[in-house]
């Protein structure tokens, strides 16, 4: 594999700008462009020892960087909720800089177009969100990153006096799971040398078929849909695993079930979301259960076997006693078993 870590050509950009992460903070919805955004993590240990600044809920070790971890619920006048193991951390670039986001969780990647999205009808000082985007019934939040890291880099910033200690799990097996995910972390760093740390990655999405969870290099993903109202229709004579055409915006895509194509056993359960994959002379749509997250993976050479069940699988890996595959996307894209000729 060669180590070319571009995520997306620069005439791809503007089409890539649509991409959004949707995140909770009690209960209301945000969002930031995806192009920020590095990876998300479960949240670790966090160094909130010493000074730090009044919205910085304290430090963290990245692949070398020590980075702040921002408290979005000052800047969004949100009440502040106590963390759990559960709670995630986005990690994002803007203008040089890098943080973390805390987040109660992530929802979703979604594509937002230019009907849906709109300036906020009025004007706040220092305020970090400047669009909404409507969404059937739900109004997202969208925070302009560009605010937000000059909010962070102003040098008025006022050291902070509230305990963000106090809001952590104090239970023992809570302080162990994340004792555990850091030093894991610190771990996976050792062989990587600085500034590889920070330039030797590539993003990937998470998602899942059953209980197996599959990573997808994102630089081959179109988007991302939710089967609500569209139709899949059947196509007679063809293997258990193509369920059918659907109509996206126009374009007739083949409809792929990875469960049966990768030949899990599968559930009762049927999946409810589409990842539309770019190939070089057409495009395919993967029927999967759930969308993740994004996560960047350094150094995806290691493995913990060469004997894979299935010769889509390119590489392995166990995170948190979790098992990871990464697909050989284009392995699958040059199988002859998904064509079919659409007229």
């Amino acid at each position: 594999m060669n180590n070319n870590y571009n995520l997306i050509s620069s005439s791809e950009m503007s089409e890539f700008n649509k991409y959004f992460i949707i995140f909770r903070l009690n209960q209301k919805s945000y969002a930031i462009n995806i192009k920020n955004v590095i990876e998300i993590i479960n949240m670790p240990e966090i160094d909130v020892s010493g000074q730090v600044p009044e919205n910085i809920i304290g430090m963290f070790n990245y692949n070398g960087l020590m980075i702040k971890v921002i408290d979005l619920c000052d800047f969004l006048n949100e009440k502040r909720e106590n963390f759990s193991v559960n709670n995630k951390l986005i990690i994002v670039t803007v203008e040089g800089n890098c943080y973390a986001l805390h987040a109660k969780y992530v929802d979703d990647i979604l594509i937002f177009d230019n009907n849906s999205v709109q300036n906020v009808p009025y004007e706040l000082e220092n305020s970090i969100i400047t669009q909404i985007c409507k969404l059937d019934s739900e109004t997202i939040s969208i925070i302009d990153m560009n605010v937000l890291d000059k909010l962070v880099s102003s040098k008025n910033s006022k050291v902070g006096n509230f305990n963000y200690l106090s809001l952590f799990p104090d239970d023992e097996k809570s302080k162990q799971i994340l004792k555990l995910r850091t030093e894991q972390k610190l771990k996976f760093q050792e062989n990587l040398s600085f500034p590889q740390r920070m330039t030797l990655v590539h993003q990937y999405i998470l998602f899942t078929l059953d209980n197996y969870n599959y990573f997808l290099d994102l630089k081959y993903v179109k988007e991302f849909v939710t089967l609500k109202r569209q139709k899949i229709t059947p196509l007679p004579y063809t293997q258990d695993y193509i369920k059918g055409l659907i109509n996206i915006k126009g374009n007739f895509l083949v409809v792929i079930d990875l469960k049966k194509f990768l030949n899990h056993d599968c559930t009762n359960s049927a999946g409810n979301k589409l990842i539309v994959v770019q190939g070089k002379n057409y495009n395919v749509a993967f029927l999967v259960d759930d969308i993740k997250y994004i996560k960047n993976l350094q150094d995806i050479k290691k493995s913990i076997s060469n004997n894979y069940n299935s010769p889509y699988i390119y590489s392995e890996f166990i995170e948190e006693e979790v098992l990871y595959s990464i697909l050989n996307i284009e392995k699958i894209l040059n199988d002859e078993q998904i064509y079919i000729n659409v007229v």
